[in-house]
């Protein structure tokens, strides 16, 4: 036990979760450190950045910064790593869970989440290229509580389904010569042209809108889900369509991280194509799932990896950053996608209601993102605000095998003028970020995010050589709050799992009649590698130390997955 504590992630500068009277000490030191560097003075245009600068908060102050406890070589804990990225073994349910605690004011519905679970064993792939399974768990009208789990049934899983066995190769390996071996296999023998030569694992994420609940892989179309509940049972949930296209208006793939503004009802996407023009395609559906307007992106000249994107009430934010896809990798023998640290970094800007405009702002280079937190319309000063989490590989390559941390971030874009202003916010090293879904393009005081906690070998992958599992869930500020005495960055909140217990991406979910922005739980699913058990976490968003206020114990292992969505009965 002593060996686990000692690998606790740090929060701040303590070996031990800070306490709430040491938070509001490292808030005032920082408000100075601010203030200071305010008087300084100095917007900055990052049209001239060429590299990163050395981290700040506000204007200028240092940012200490956190990473993961580096325990390779800790058999216990390397053991533990490795039971978390195991897959789940079956599928199971729907159960009913008896004597399942649900907190007061906890709404009714559903809470869905995705992730990569290989069916026919690990083999050479990396852990991105398992077949997607989602778990579920559903807060009936009767009191009732529901689990199960799904693979989805995708194209290429039918298809082993049939031969009882693998038959597809993962192409997620940087070694040019295998990636095409791979490739040409796949197509070859297993049909998969209309893939690029990839399996559609369908394994990333979930999203409900217009009635309609489909699971998401931002290299291949959706799936459509289907998900039957009444008064007192779930009874279906299973995959209804392999690849949902809107009735034929998706003419590529769709992103991982579709926005849903919570007042229109509208959902924004793109979609992405590496290998040829155009490179990207943005999408606005409406309220009934209908695409209202498409168009495609102009001024983006290569492919690249964008994983996320962030909507205003307004605008839409786009990435155009450096993990770029160029053939002369192949070349080399490594994979045709690699993070190249001085290329150039753009931000683009959308006016949302049919524009077909794009406007590009240079930032600093160096950085790459994979998921955003918000973005909001800042009306006092005509900006537009985004705020992400922001990684800094340390070198050019193949970055889905090393360990960058990701720190949350802000850019201020004014339209019209190409300035930028950025900063980090936050020295906390974390991912899977959320807010109030209520508050989703709009200001939002609060993010709630995992904390990376320890980083070990993963002996059975052979892809990625490293895994990071998260102990700890952590409440940032995003805005500065002078009455309270809260800086933009502080950690206001930290939740730390007890012993041997791992954390999956927090979800905000709004309590019944909620009316302040924190009023509501953080869930996740969680698995205990000590113990062989997983749980389902309802935790206080208000008070996240105090621990969860309810573990409901699922009838089997939640293996590490990714995104999750909740949909209200």
């Amino acid at each position: 036990l002593e060996s686990i504590r000692s690998a606790r992630m740090v929060i701040g500068r303590s070996a031990t979760r800070p306490t709430r009277a040491g938070w509001k000490t490292e808030r005032s030191r920082r408000r100075s450190a601010r203030a200071g560097a305010r008087r300084e003075g100095g917007r900055r245009d990052a049209t001239s950045s060429t590299s990163a600068p050395t981290p700040t908060s506000g204007s200028g102050a240092v940012v200490e910064v956190t990473r993961a406890k580096d325990v390779r070589g800790v058999r216990d804990l390397e053991e533990q790593i490795e039971y978390v990225f195991d897959p789940t073994r079956g599928e199971t349910g729907p159960v009913h869970l008896e004597g399942a605690i649900v907190p007061l004011g906890f709404p009714k519905g559903t809470y869905l989440r995705n992730g990569p679970n290989s069916k026919f064993g690990v083999g050479k792939e990396h852990y991105f290229d398992g077949d997607g399974m989602i778990h579920g768990i559903t807060f009936l009208e009767s009191g009732g509580v529901c689990y199960y789990n799904r693979w989805i049934e995708t194209k290429g899983l039918a298809m082993e389904n049939e031969a009882g066995r693998k038959l597809f190769r993962g192409i997620l390996v940087n070694n040019g010569l295998e990636m095409l071996s791979g490739v040409l296999h796949n197509i070859l023998f297993n049909d998969a042209l209309s893939t690029n030569g990839t399996k559609d694992t369908t394994n990333t994420a979930v999203v409900c809108h217009g009635g309609r609940i489909l699971a998401l892989m931002e290299a291949q179309k959706p799936a459509l889900m289907e998900l039957k509940v009444t008064r007192d049972s779930v009874h279906v949930f299973r995959t209804k369509a392999k690849d949902f296209n809107f009735n034929g208006e998706l003419g590529g793939n769709m992103c991982a991280h579709p926005k849903v503004d919570p007042h229109t009802g509208d959902m924004i996407f793109f979609s992405y194509n590496m290998t040829s023009e155009p490179h990207m395609v943005y999408t606005e559906v409406d309220r009934a799932g209908e695409v209202r307007h498409t168009m495609a992106v102009d001024g983006l000249s290569r492919g690249v990896m964008s994983h996320d994107m962030a909507i205003t009430s307004t605008r839409a934010v786009l990435f155009d950053l450096p993990v770029e896809f160029s053939v002369a990798n192949i070349a080399r023998n490594e994979f045709p996608v690699q993070f190249q640290k001085e290329a150039r970094a753009r931000l683009g800007v959308v006016e949302r209601g049919g524009s077909r405009d794009v406007e590009w702002f240079e930032v600093q280079r160096g950085g790459n993102v994979f998921h955003t937190v918000n973005a909001f319309d800042d009306e006092r000063t005509g900006e537009v605000v985004l705020q992400a989490m922001r990684s800094e590989p340390e070198r050019s390559g193949y970055i889905f095998n090393d360990y960058s941390p990701s720190y949350l971030h802000e850019w201020r874009l004014t339209p019209g003028t190409g300035r930028v202003e950025e900063r980090r916010m936050c020295g906390l090293a974390g991912e899977f970020p959320c807010v109030n879904p209520n508050y989703v393009g709009r200001r939002a005081k609060f993010a709630y995010q995992v904390v990376d906690s320890l980083l070990g070998n993963l002996k059975q992958w052979t892809y990625p050589p490293i895994g990071v599992v998260y102990a700890s869930f952590a409440k940032v500020a995003l805005l500065d709050d002078e009455v309270a005495g809260i800086s933009a960055g502080d950690v206001l909140d930290c939740y730390e799992a007890e012993e041997g217990l791992f954390l999956g991406e927090p979800q905000f979910v709004p309590r019944e009649s909620a009316e302040e922005e924190d009023d509501g739980f953080v869930v996740t699913f969680a698995t205990n590698a000590v113990e062989d058990r997983s749980y389902f976490l309802i935790l206080d968003a208000k008070d996240l130390a105090a621990g969860p206020m309810s573990a409901i114990e699922v009838p089997q292992k939640v293996a590490s997955g990714l995104h999750g969505t909740w949909i209200p009965l």
